[in-house]
């Protein structure tokens, strides 16, 4: 047993920086930061097309020396460099300024004050362990977790690189995004299934099409107006970021509210009678988009079909994997022992 914990230990404390929200408890209004937050990131984007467009080294190929060049809109030197300002790994560029500016304006709420309080380390391991809240900040007339920041930039990211930068369509991301909630972002790991980060990492892949715009607009279908464009051999940023279009009440876990890994979670948040505003979700969704990113059902148990297993099986049918019917029994037995042991 107790090799058992270690193992989960070690799992865990690399994801320990993953944050849940307490959009539930009540406090003061809040004002619109979204103009702090466009001008963050619209410098970023500049920083990174002015890195991207410098000169970098390479090596001749007849000689053991190096010689300078000016790189002419290499476009994997641009997504790396605007990856580097706007995507890092575990807790994103923009997540931390939201938490830490004082020019953004938040509402906390504590672990030992939120409605997750109840919940035991072996429950919900990187959320105990950590104590980790992220803070609500507004954007326009949406109030969001700063967490979500980092789900748009960096998962959105994510989404578009599964999905070979939106050329293969999005199923895969729409199922990548579940599986990676419902594994170690998510329910395995806080007990917590966000469908509003679902939707934030949905709306980051809008983004990163629209960088350069090279697929339509997985939401509207039409080709939007690229961010960036090749003039001359050299990026140049033709759009500014604006928050307009991207944010909506799908990012609000009081509207877009959460899943819970079982039935002991789910309650334990209960017991502090949150109420979950649905009639505020976004109209905009396709039906196939909201089947995915919305909860019209309000606080729920995770279902059956939001488990691991069942999501990898999902997974192995789009990339057409040979997944045996036995293996996916063993990953069902394997949560069931695990949910046990907790």
């Amino acid at each position: 047993m107790r090799a058992c914990f270690v193992v989960c230990l070690l799992f865990y404390l690399p994801l320990s920086f993953a944050a849940e929200v307490d959009q539930f408890t009540p406090g003061r209004p809040l004002k619109d930061s979204s103009q702090r937050l466009e001008k963050e990131i619209n410098r970023r984007i500049h920083e990174a097309v002015r890195r991207a467009n410098g000169f970098y080294a390479r090596p001749q190929q007849s000689k053991k020396v190096h010689h300078r060049i000016r790189a002419q809109c290499d476009v994997n030197r641009l997504y790396t460099q605007l990856e580097s300002q706007l995507a890092r790994p575990l807790i994103g560029q923009l997540e931390t300024f939201a938490e830490q500016s004082a020019e953004v304006d938040k509402r906390r709420v504590s672990f030992p004050q939120s409605v997750y309080r109840q919940y035991d380390s072996a429950e919900a391991p990187t959320l105990v362990l950590s104590e980790r809240m992220a803070a609500v900040i507004r954007i326009h007339d949406v109030e969001i977790g700063s967490d979500k920041l980092g789900h748009f930039f960096t998962e959105g990211l994510s989404y578009f690189e599964v999905t070979s930068r939106l050329r293969d369509g999005i199923n895969e991301a729409l199922v990548f995004g579940q599986w990676s909630e419902s594994v170690y972002f998510g329910a395995q790991t806080t007990g917590v299934f966000s469908y509003a980060d679902l939707t934030a990492n949905f709306n980051g892949l809008r983004f990163w099409n629209r960088i350069l715009a090279h697929q339509p607009d997985p939401l509207s279908g039409e080709q939007p107006e690229p961010y960036i464009r090749c003039i001359n051999k050299r990026w140049q940023v033709s759009q500014p970021f604006r928050w307009a279009g991207y944010v909506d009440q799908g990012w609000n876990e009081a509207v877009n509210c959460n899943a819970f890994r079982t039935a002991s979670m789910l309650t334990k948040v209960m017991d502090y009678q949150p109420r979950c505003q649905t009639e505020l979700l976004p109209q905009r969704y396709d039906k196939t988009l909201a089947a995915t990113l919305l909860n019209t059902d309000g606080l729920k148990l995770l279902p059956d079909l939001m488990q691991p297993e069942a999501l990898l099986a999902k997974r192995a049918d789009i990339l057409d994997w040979q997944l045996p019917e036995a293996m996916v029994e063993n990953i069902r037995q394997i949560r069931l022992q695990i949910e046990s042991w907790r």
